[in-house]
């Protein structure tokens, strides 16, 4: 083998090399589990996606009837989506080392509950949800809700966390700003252009929009004690 041979060999090896640590540091959530038919859109194709599978930049998860999927972002963020869910993760950079991160997420449809991790405790404005309704920022906290297409309810809602912090939703559209403080406050918004009104929810109905996730069966003892976001059954 010549000299310049080996060159293009090695040269080819490293840059092989290089594609696949890009790739893998592309990775920004995994599949934790998983319930019925979940559907993944990445490059205008449709897969089925199976359990620890990870997620890139601007995949798009849609859930059938009677399923639901959990995904562990890669700041320790937690999100999980009930049937007939589409969720979409637009952005997501994360640096442990730097304690930088940012994120934009999109829910067009479905119910969900989301423990927010590291990114959300950096800055106020660093973890962004967007529904069909409004923007919302979230400020180190949990959340559940369900959003819907125009003209047909959407709502937010802020609980505690595991631990019993509670943080903040900043709530807003075109028409204003809301910012949630307090356990079980939310809004429930129809379009985006109305006024928004926080209220306090009672306990039963926010018992109700939960039963809308339904429980996922792991596969260990390990995947169930992983922050799970089933706190509120219990």
């Amino acid at each position: 083998m010549g000299r310049n041979t080996l060159i293009i060999f090695y040269s080819l090896i490293f840059f092989i090399f290089l594609a696949t640590f890009a790739m893998a540091s592309d990775k920004i959530a995994r599949v934790l589990g998983k319930e019925g038919n979940v559907t993944l859109v990445r490059e205008q194709r449709s897969i089925q996606i199976s359990r620890d599978e990870w997620l890139y930049k601007e995949d798009q998860l849609k859930t059938g009837r009677r399923s639901s999927v959990e995904l562990k972002l890669i700041d320790g963020s937690l999100i999980n989506i009930g049937e007939l869910g589409d969720v979409s993760i637009l952005d997501l950079v994360f640096d442990p080392i730097k304690k930088d991160g940012f994120m934009d997420l999109k829910i067009a449809t479905g119910a969900f509950r989301m423990i927010s991790g590291n990114i959300a405790r950096l800055g106020p404005d660093l973890m962004k949800l967007e529904l069909p309704t409004a923007t919302i920022g979230i400020r180190g906290t949990s959340i559940i809700g369900k959003a819907s297409k125009l003209g047909v309810e959407n709502f937010v809602i802020l609980v505690p966390d595991p631990d019993g912090y509670i943080g903040e939703l900043v709530v807003q559209n075109t028409e204003g700003i809301v910012v949630l403080r307090k356990a079980n406050e939310g809004v429930t918004m129809i379009f985006p252009d109305r006024k928004l009104a926080k209220k306090k929810y009672t306990k039963k109905f926010v018992q109700e929009l939960i039963k809308q996730v339904p429980r996922i069966k792991y596969g260990s003892l390990h995947d169930r004690q992983f922050n799970s976001l089933f706190w509120l059954n219990n």
